[in-house]
């Protein structure tokens, strides 16, 4: 991921962590340094920074590999200073589905809270003071209280957090997601409404998270509205036949020739009705800068095409697409070519749509 340093691929998983880590560790380092600490305090608070994102780690792993268990992968974990975040393909809809997933990243830290709190019981430690503040000069029992407070805070019944989440799959048991939906951000955010109020008085990290939580609120509560009015639309519905092309003979010239005529990224190759592949600008450009103006355009074409039938759902297009790999989508049905889904359709669609629930 931009920004972030690809560290490992624990089952079969990469994960990520963001460069502002290293704000976080100057961060941590200063303080210790202005408490008057030495090195070892410094690396003792380094050291216990490892484990507690491990935690975090763990944390989203749990969430990944519940999500596996339903056929869903996981793009990639990334983490950041203020916690982690596993990027699953999509909530799994049925409600049970999204209940495992949510509850397993915080059930996690219960598991590892458990085998903290033994570990104490057998050390001679049981009696752990949840007051104090957490500094990691106490490995063990500050480890055990940063997960305990990752429970709690992740069961808050809001999203983002795994709480809304959780109370959504409870929800949709008796009624539509989209509804559900609605009732679970509202809940949210009026839980995050008291987090700001109680903030501005007592504490400025309430005041964060109530902001926090009421702008995930509204924003899972826009996405799963826009996912449910787009899942009657299908494909056949948004194509256009208005599209560039070429034959398979034409050469690299004529392609670019079409290209800056229409202003073009992207060529269709056909052979009558039929799709053969796509051409890019770029891969044009390099052609021609080779001096193979008249190499055949058709060796240009881009491997791992993304095609569309007509029934496909656009919901699954717009779900499952990597806009940065093509600008526009074939709709083939027996590889005939029926038209093509642009990029900027979707986007003009996605725009209506945004409008109208803004309404």
């Amino acid at each position: 991921m931009k920004w972030s340093l690809y560290i490992g691929k624990p089952a079969g998983i990469k994960v990520f962590i963001h460069w502002t880590f290293i704000l976080l560790v100057i961060w941590l380092s200063w303080m210790h340094l202005r408490q008057g600490h030495g090195l070892n305090e410094i690396l003792m608070g380094l050291f216990f920074l490892i484990f507690l994102f491990a935690c975090v780690t763990l944390h989203e792993f749990g969430h990944a590999l519940a999500a596996r268990k339903y056929g869903i992968d996981t793009k990639d974990i990334n983490l950041l200073p203020i916690g982690g975040v596993a990027r699953l393909e999509r909530m799994p809809e049925d409600p049970k589905q999204e209940l495992v997933v949510a509850a397993a990243g915080p059930a996690v830290n219960v598991v590892i809270a458990v085998v903290l709190f033994s570990l104490l019981l057998i050390t001679g430690q049981g009696q752990i003071d949840i007051s104090h503040h957490v500094t990691g000069s106490n490995f063990l029992s500050d480890l055990l209280i940063i997960n305990i407070i990752l429970v709690v805070f992740n069961l808050i019944p809001a999203f983002p957090m795994d709480g809304g989440r959780m109370l959504r799959a409870l929800l949709a048991f008796k009624m539509k997601r989209a509804k559900a939906t609605q009732i679970a951000a509202s809940v949210g955010q009026l839980l995050a409404i008291a987090f700001t109020m109680f903030g501005l008085f007592y504490n400025p990290f309430l005041l964060f998270i109530g902001i926090f939580v009421f702008l995930g609120a509204g924003a899972e509560s826009r996405q799963v509205s826009m996912t449910e009015s787009l899942k009657e639309i299908k494909v056949k519905d948004i194509m256009t036949g208005n599209f560039q092309s070429v034959s398979l003979s034409a050469t690299v010239s004529h392609a670019a020739s079409v290209m800056l005529k229409n202003q073009s990224s992207e060529l269709v190759v056909i052979n009558g009705d039929i799709f053969i592949g796509l051409i890019s600008f770029k891969s044009v450009i390099n052609a021609l800068q080779a001096g193979e103006t008249e190499y055949p355009a058709a060796e240009l074409i881009q491997e791992d095409v993304i095609t569309l039938h007509p029934e496909t759902l656009l919901v699954e297009l717009i779900e499952n697409s990597s806009p940065k790999h093509q600008s526009l989508y074939p709709v083939i049905r027996e590889d005939k070519l029926l038209g093509v889904v642009t990029e900027k359709d979707l986007n003009n669609l996605l725009l209506e749509r945004q409008a109208l629930l803004n309404q």
